[in-house]
């Protein structure tokens, strides 16, 4: 390996590509030309392109490889087009850019913001380079609403329709038509909960007979490993989709350039009845409606022999008492949970642990924090 190794970051989202000077080949020619003039010889460059990527998080391939390298002491500078390549989010690009690349003893050129650390010995270029960074995230955020309020729009009108559609329908262009092989799974469901077959009995029939599951359907392949499970076949009863209705909106984005989703309130979903051909009839889907509904009250009746509690008033109190401690206890959940991050985040810096361990304790622990909001 070279004495000097210089390292090109390249990042293209899927809005940028709508830019023609973000182009991946575009950002490959300013680099190579500032490198070409820094004049250096015998120095080795490297080129690293996350081509489709957000830049809200680092969960990036190419910028792990290129991280990690800068753990292990192989890159001694690292040239973007401008900060913003590097990362939008401004806590963690501001972390790399003030903390870890000078703890690495890393050189940083940022060209279009005309940034370079070599030039701030002793700093890291304070509140400007903090404006930038609060500028290029807060673009994000402002594209990330607008995209958002555009897909909405479209559902409200019925024309956006997601590309994993429900089992028994495909998508053809930008339309919902049933797609028959699986619409017969579907009515054979719906005419044996009518029937009076439980869940789980429709379950063993259907993998008894070699019906696909939706999941072997979607892929097109048959695994053994999937099963027809009672929770297939609940969420299928209860989907208003198979009377020909639209609903969208049954889930949102946790953060920008998150990938983590959770659900919507049923109440606040998109829907739009009429909007597709229908694989059930209403009246039946009706029927199993009225079924499940019933089955639930069964459920929540006390059991035979059970008494109630011995003071209601009391155990009243008791909720009332609960509830006004609900809010401050998930303030301190939070930012146990935060600082859990925190830590977990600064030990995958110092290479501690490898990616995936970072990665699956950070989901690990929103897992934890959504259950303790629940």
């Amino acid at each position: 390996m070279a004495e000097y190794v210089i390292a090109k970051y390249i990042r293209l989202s899927i809005e940028d590509a709508k830019t023609d000077s973000l182009s991946v080949e575009n950002q490959r020619l300013m680099l190579d030309g500032h490198i070409d003039k820094m004049d250096s010889p015998g120095v080795e460059v490297l080129e690293f392109v996350d081509n489709g990527h957000s830049g809200m998080n680092f969960e990036r391939s190419a910028v792990q490889e290129l991280l990690e390298l800068v753990r292990l002491g192989r890159v001694n500078c690292i040239v973007v087009k401008d900060f913003s390549r590097l990362g939008r989010n401004i806590i963690e690009t501001g972390y790399y850019i003030e903390r870890i690349f000078p703890l690495y003893r890393v050189r940083f050129i940022s060209i279009s913001d005309g940034f370079d650390s070599a030039e701030h010995e002793g700093g890291t270029g304070g509140l400007e380079v903090s404006f930038k960074l609060l500028v290029h995230e807060q673009y994000s955020r402002d594209l990330s609403q607008k995209i958002k309020s555009a897909k909405r729009a479209r559902a409200l009108r019925g024309e956006y329709v997601i590309k994993n559609c429900a089992f028994g329908f495909k998508k053809v262009d930008g339309r919902l038509e049933i797609d028959e092989p699986a619409a017969e799974i579907v009515r054979l469901i719906f005419e044996m909960y009518n029937g009076g077959h439980s869940l789980t009995e429709i379950a063993t029939r259907l993998h008894e007979e070699k019906h696909s599951t939706p999941g072997e359907h979607k892929r097109r392949t048959a695994d053994p490993s999937c099963l027809w499970k009672a929770s297939h076949i609940f969420s299928i009863l209860r989907d208003e989709q198979y009377i020909g209705t639209y609903i969208a909106g049954k889930t949102r984005c946790v953060d920008v350039g998150s990938g983590r989703t959770v659900p919507v309130d049923e109440s606040e979903w998109i829907r739009i009845p009429d909007h597709h051909p229908a694989i059930v009839d209403k009246a039946v889907f009706e029927t199993v409606r009225e079924r499940i509904i019933r089955k639930k009250k069964l459920r929540r009746k006390r059991k035979p022999g059970t008494r109630k509690s011995a003071s209601v008033s009391g155990q009243a109190h008791k909720n009332t008492d609960v509830k006004t401690q609900i809010a401050p206890y998930h303030l301190e959940q939070r930012a146990q949970a935060e600082s859990a991050k925190r830590t977990l985040y600064e030990r995958f810096i110092r290479g501690e642990i490898d990616a995936d361990t970072f990665k699956a304790g950070s989901a690990t622990l929103d897992a934890k924090h959504i259950q303790t909001c629940d």
